[in-house]
């Protein structure tokens, strides 16, 4: 099925919407309740080859086999949706981010039922080696319209990574308060590494449980200040 552009919308504007957490949409389509999507950079034709895992009997353990005659062609257009699989968005939760070539594990169409999963011809390449996949990062990552409100009633719950603009206003201004002090500050900026710290160290000064605030990423503060950039007069 073609994926109409004009109908999705990213995780973070879907997010702020149902007022829930990036996790919590990224568990939903891990249960199967919605489906992600990222989009193609450019065009391009890919070689898939399917594989297989085969037990061997006298070593205990499965090799993986892949076909040295089937194969199938699959030509990706630029801007096309390709939908995450479960590895890609297990690499969403745990890292923020996964490697590109999860996208094109279910393109192909051929019926090949001897065989387990595809490989692109690159990674049965000895002479490329890993790190030279790109990365799609969470910030990359879409969902359709549609699911918007089915996910929240899964979810149901406002998350602390979703805040009001009013919220950010505060925050932002109060960045900014703190870079008048040269510890905080980076330049003529809100130094949001030293904030984050300031923020861990009175939770412990006032034996406040830091739940949440070790696990906030200098992105937050980053949207703060961005949001107070479109507020100014």
């Amino acid at each position: 099925m073609t994926i109409d552009l004009k109908d999705l919308v990213t995780i973070n504007f879907a997010a702020q919407k149902m007022a829930v957490g990036l996790d919590d949409i990224l568990f939903d389509a891990l249960d199967g309740k919605l489906e992600l999507f990222a989009l193609s950079s450019v065009q391009r034709s890919i070689i898939m080859i399917p594989c297989k895992n085969e037990w061997i009997e006298e070593e205990r353990f499965n090799v993986e086999v892949f076909s040295h005659t089937d194969y199938e062609a699959v030509d990706i257009e630029l801007g096309q949706a390709l939908k995450l699989n479960n590895k890609a968005i297990k690499g969403l939760i745990v890292n923020k981010s996964f490697i590109e070539v999860e996208l094109f594990r279910a393109l192909p169409t051929g019926q090949y039922s001897e065989y387990d999963f595809w490989r692109t011809s690159e990674e049965l390449n000895p002479h490329i080696a890993s790190d030279e996949y790109a990365t799609i990062d969470i910030d990359s990552i879409f969902l359709h319209k549609k699911d918007i409100n089915t996910s929240s009633k899964v979810a149901g719950k406002v998350s602390a990574e979703v805040p009001s603009n009013t919220s950010l206003k505060v925050i932002a201004l109060l960045m900014h308060h703190l870079a008048k002090s040269p510890k905080y500050a980076s330049g003529t900026s809100p130094n949001k590494s030293q904030i984050k710290e300031l923020l861990l160290e009175l939770a412990v000064e006032l034996d406040v449980n830091n739940y949440g605030l070790s696990k906030v990423d200098e992105r937050l503060l980053a949207e703060a200040m961005k949001y107070l950039e479109t507020q100014k007069n």
